[in-house]
């Protein structure tokens, strides 16, 4: 990628075909091979590249079985530094980005984030357009459909070893070299902010700058930090809540109200039309609607939250009922027409947490943070996170060397952007990341749920403005990761709790 710009005539597509030798060094470029995007490119309102990279499934036998890595290239009309591009790395794991992506750039969205420099998206190997596709049949039963999967996939001559992070990290350094890239600037949402620091682990002298979106780091104990993340977000809300006068006077005393009703309701569960809501269903309601979403919806959630907060604690079964009919749901009916291309890869995300994470947590852990909170044991259900293990036990990920727990002596700038109300561990992972990383900055965004740039989803209807705000400061932390920046763009969202 040493051009700047592409000519609009030129919207077209390059299949990079890399034959590869062990630790992921690709060896020459066949140009030449030219495919088509499989979208309509000319409805671009810029110009995109698409492409293909094949590369062994494992690395360290690069004479087996090839994977194949799809890829778009996104060119600004002005391109102010073509050596460091964004890398934009989708969380997950098992979320795919291309389908995504290709409607984003007929959209006029695709302005506000292409503005001075390549952008390239890509679906990592197991996800998207990338082969094979790690998709898992149906069944009524979850461990049934761990095992019918892990079947199928192994059938087709799948090796379930070679699709965790440290696999997709050198997929991205041989990408890199394929494009003849200088250094990458990584935006790593949700995931793919932990995937940004495999890359930085393994290859550091091939990152410019890290922008996390939604953060996680690789030492974190993820289902804990998960949960403690939940809790820390409900807390955040409750003590708005109190401190609003409006609000306190609605729901009064409503955080030990909510507390002292999660071990009655696990005790007797309250019976809520054809079902019954015991504490991890409440708990697990309330995280769901304030982990992420369309902001547009926030404030009405936050509202019914607070609404369906109180009435667990009140015991009052025909408010629960009535905050289920009332909470406003995303627009289905725009994923309809997804293809399958954009479908959720189950067996990816399994292969990366069996491989990089369960290995590394257990039931008394789990146990130690459930006796320290109310809510993190209600989180954990009456399992304590057992099924997990019960899964990772059928799911031959391997095992990743703990080295890969251990903290990544990395150095270089990172950019943190964290949701006030983020209902799970990026909250706390901004912190903690700020405080490990003196070249690190986290921008707490007020009001603000999980993920600021979602890019693996639909272009809004609306136009969020924190969504501006964190494009605009990623924009100049990338022109300039020394300098100051002016934040109180992410302070402006304000909530009414009360309607």
């Amino acid at each position: 990628m040493t051009h700047s710009i592409v000519s609009r005539a030129f919207i077209g597509a390059v299949l990079l075909t890399i034959a590869a030798v062990s630790g992921a060094r690709a060896a020459d470029v066949k140009d030449g091979w030219k495919v088509a995007c499989p979208f309509d490119a000319a409805k671009a309102l810029l110009a995109v590249e698409c492409g293909r990279l094949k590369l062994p499934e494992n690395t360290d036998a690069p004479a087996g079985r090839s994977v194949e890595i799809a890829f778009m290239i996104v060119h600004p009309r002005r391109n102010i530094d073509p050596e460091h591009p964004v890398l934009y790395l989708a969380g997950g794991p098992g979320s795919p980005l291309l389908v995504y992506a290709e409607a984003l750039v007929a959209d006029p969205q695709v302005l506000d984030i292409v503005v001075d420099r390549d952008w390239v998206f890509l679906d990592t190997r197991g996800t998207g357009r990338s082969l094979p596709m790690l998709r898992c049949p149906k069944a009524d039963d979850y461990l049934k459909r761990v095992q019918l999967c892990r079947d199928t996939l192994i059938k087709d001559g799948v090796d379930l070893a070679q699709y965790n992070s440290m696999r997709s990290a050198r997929d991205i350094e041989a990408l890199r070299k394929a494009l003849s890239v200088k250094q990458w600037n990584l935006w790593g949402l949700s995931y793919g902010s932990r995937l940004a620091f495999a890359v930085a682990r393994d290859f550091p002298a091939s990152v410019h700058a890290i922008v996390h979106d939604g953060p996680s780091y690789p030492e974190g104990r993820e289902i804990v930090d998960d949960l403690r993340g939940t809790e820390a977000a409900i807390g955040k809300l409750l003590a708005k809540c109190a401190s609003d006068a409006t609000c306190a006077a609605r729901y009064p005393d409503l955080r030990a109200r909510f507390l002292a009703a999660l071990p009655r309701l696990r005790q007797q569960p309250l019976k809520v039309g054809d079902g019954k809501i015991d504490d991890h269903e409440a708990v697990q309601y309330i995280r769901g609607y304030l982990f992420t979403g369309d902001p547009a919806l926030l404030e009405r959630r936050v509202q019914l939250v607070l609404a369906y907060m109180d009435a667990a604690a009140r015991a009052d079964a025909k408010t629960l009922q009535q905050v289920k009919h009332d909470m406003p749901e995303e627009n289905e009916d725009a994923y309809a027409a997804i293809p399958v291309e954009g479908w959720y890869d189950m067996a990816l995300n399994l292969s990366v947490e069996c491989n990089e994470q369960r290995p590394f947590e257990t039931v008394a852990d789990y146990r130690e943070a459930a006796s320290k909170s109310e809510i993190v044991r209600a989180m954990f259900g009456k399992d304590m996170g057992q099924e997990d293990f019960q899964v990772c036990a059928l799911w031959p990920s391997g095992r990743a060397d703990p080295s890969r727990k251990t903290h990544i002596a990395y150095d270089g700038p990172q950019l943190l952007f964290s949701g006030e109300l983020d209902a799970s561990l990026s909250g706390l992972s901004g912190e903690r990341i700020a405080a490990l990383y003196p070249n690190a900055r986290n921008v707490v965004f007020k009001n603000a749920v999980h993920g600021e740039v979602q890019l693996e989803d639909l272009p809004p209807k609306t136009v969020d403005p924190y969504r501006k705000c964190a494009l605009t400061l990623a924009r100049q932390f990338l022109a300039d990761p020394k300098a100051a920046l002016d934040t109180r763009c992410a302070e402006t969202r304000t909530l009414r709790l009360v309607p």
